[in-house]
């Protein structure tokens, strides 16, 4: 059987409760934005051909300085290393990157990088200004294309970034996001209404740093009583399921404690895996906001949506795909989604799905990398599995207003885990106010110091084991030459009967 390493937090096929997911590295099983698992699945899905097991990394190459023997067993076991990434070439995710970096140097099977990008102003003209950031990202691309016949890039912006890098635009492909490409119809989205209205079913995503989005948010919920905010963020998930609050919320209008209207009214929803969340906004009839995958899901869903772009990794992905959008700067104070949603119509967006889909899987054929949509590759066994998966519900808040038992019951059992980790917690746990004499702490000095105590008693019995077998080797060369003359003694005729029972009783006192 063929076997596929893929670069992601966790495979489509297992379902990790949310507990569990946010536990995992600190920042999610998901890495730290739910968003990813959009394209990783994607990705996932397409090379899972009759034959083939695709095998997720868990994230574990980045996260970790990989060993050779590590790298020697992917060399051994796989025979492809596919990446799924997004706005990689950013400061933020230098760290990753080297070490990706580094595993990949240790490869020599085929590497492939599918939909990597740049983050620059929303007016980026492929120039980071940051030579920490070029030097980092040169380093990587040039380890992929050693191990590919091309890199996969979300747009064109990206393509002028890695060309003033000096990597040819024969080597870079333009492919968009490949958690739209479903098939060659892709999905089409039509408008489901005339007009919104106040019984709309809006959808909300925020991008926190984007600060118009705290307006624009009090805004619509006013306005719209069944708006719903679609959160994708970790930390995000934490204040949803524990009530964890940032330690400085900049402005209250901003989604992001556990004060604001849209948790007390559990108007919040976190999905950790792409069904559930694509079905939820199969609902709804519009989505907007700063979150480009949170409208693409929607897209997915053949919900319109409307992206509100300020940087150029939204920019480019929306103008490659044809989605609508706005720059959130130029959008005039106090507008209404219902303009946005009447001013498109999605034709264009609609009409070159095929188009995108079809340079998509030159790509991988280009590189080689087998997928469901080659003739006869096609593998309704993994869509029959991925439909019978048992995804965790969306997430909503704990501390809504009137929060279910429904919603705090299985938190609380997380939360416990039995009996035995009841007892070892240290914070609200019973301490006996007269207990019994704890151990003394022992430090580092302390030790040493024990140490070299054990140390000079060691050598102390030494010396005195090296004293005794001098003393016993002494007697014992006494011993034999007594025994000696005893012989020589009995040997001889002459010898008086009175000297030789002189020396046997010498011998026996010795």
């Amino acid at each position: 059987m063929t076997r596929v390493l893929i670069r992601s937090g966790k495979g489509p096929l297992l379902p990790v409760p949310a507990e569990a997911s946010l536990a995992r590295n600190g920042w999610g099983v998901f890495g730290a934005n739910v968003g990813n698992r959009l394209f990783t699945d994607s990705v996932h899905r397409a090379v899972s051909t009759p034959g083939t097991e695709v095998v997720s990394n868990s994230l574990l190459s980045e996260i970790n300085d990989v060993d050779d023997a590590y790298a020697a067993r992917v060399n051994e076991e796989f025979s492809h290393f596919v990446l799924p990434l997004a706005n990689a070439f950013r400061p933020q995710f230098l760290k990753n990157l080297r070490r990706l970096t580094a595993f990949i140097d240790k490869l020599t099977i085929p590497v492939t990088v599918v939909g990597i990008g740049t983050q620059l102003p929303v007016t980026g003209t492929g120039d980071t200004g940051d030579t920490e950031v070029d030097a980092v990202a040169t380093a990587f691309v040039k380890a992929v294309l050693e191990r590919s016949a091309s890199i996969g890039v979300r747009g064109e912006i990206t393509q002028a970034y890695l060309r003033n890098l000096g990597f040819p635009d024969d080597a870079v492909d333009v492919i968009g996001c490949p958690s739209l490409m479903v098939g060659p119809d892709g999905v089409p989205v039509t408008k489901k209404l005339d007009a919104l209205d106040a019984d709309s079913l809006v959808s909300l995503n925020v991008t926190p740093s984007a600060q118009r989005m705290a307006e624009i948010t009090r805004q619509h919920m006013e306005r719209y009583p069944h708006l719903d905010f679609i959160a994708q963020e970790h930390v995000r998930l934490a204040l949803l399921l524990w009530g964890e609050n940032p330690a400085k919320v900049a402005d209250p209008d901003m989604p992001v404690h556990s004060g604001h209207p849209l948790y007390r009214q559990d108007r919040v929803r976190f999905f950790l895996d792409p069904v559930p969340w694509i079905s939820h906004l199969a609902d709804r009839h519009f989505s907007f906001g700063t979150r480009i995958h949170g409208n693409i899901a929607a897209l997915l869903a053949g919900t319109p949506a409307v992206v509100l772009t300020h940087d150029s990794r939204t920019l480019e992905l929306a103008q490659y795909h044809e989605i609508p959008y706005r720059l959130l700067d130029e959008l005039p104070e106090g507008f209404d989604a219902a303009e946005l949603y009447a001013a498109e119509d999605f034709s264009r967006y609609n009409a070159g799905q095929a188009e995108r889909f079809a340079r998509y899987t030159a790509f991988l054929d280009r590189n080689r990398i087998d997928h469901i949509w080659n003739e006869g590759r096609a593998n309704p066994e993994f869509e029959s599995q991925v439909a019978a998966t048992d995804y965790p519900p969306a997430v909503t808040s704990v501390v809504a207003d009137d929060v279910s038992a429904a919603t705090l019951v299985p938190r609380l059992r997380w939360l416990r885990q039995g009996a035995t980790a009841d007892k070892s917690r240290a914070v609200g746990g019973y301490r006996p106010p007269f207990g019994l004499t704890p151990a003394p702490k022992v430090t580092l000095a302390a030790l040493a110091k024990d140490v070299r105590s054990q140390a000079a008693r060691l050598e102390q019995a030494t010396t005195v084991i090296e004293e005794q077998r001098a003393l016993i080797d002494a007697q014992s060369r006494e011993v034999a030459q007594l025994r000696e003359e005893l012989r020589t003694a009995e040997k001889k005729a002459t010898v008086v009967p009175s000297t030789a029972a002189r020396l046997a009783r010498r011998l026996r006192r010795s």
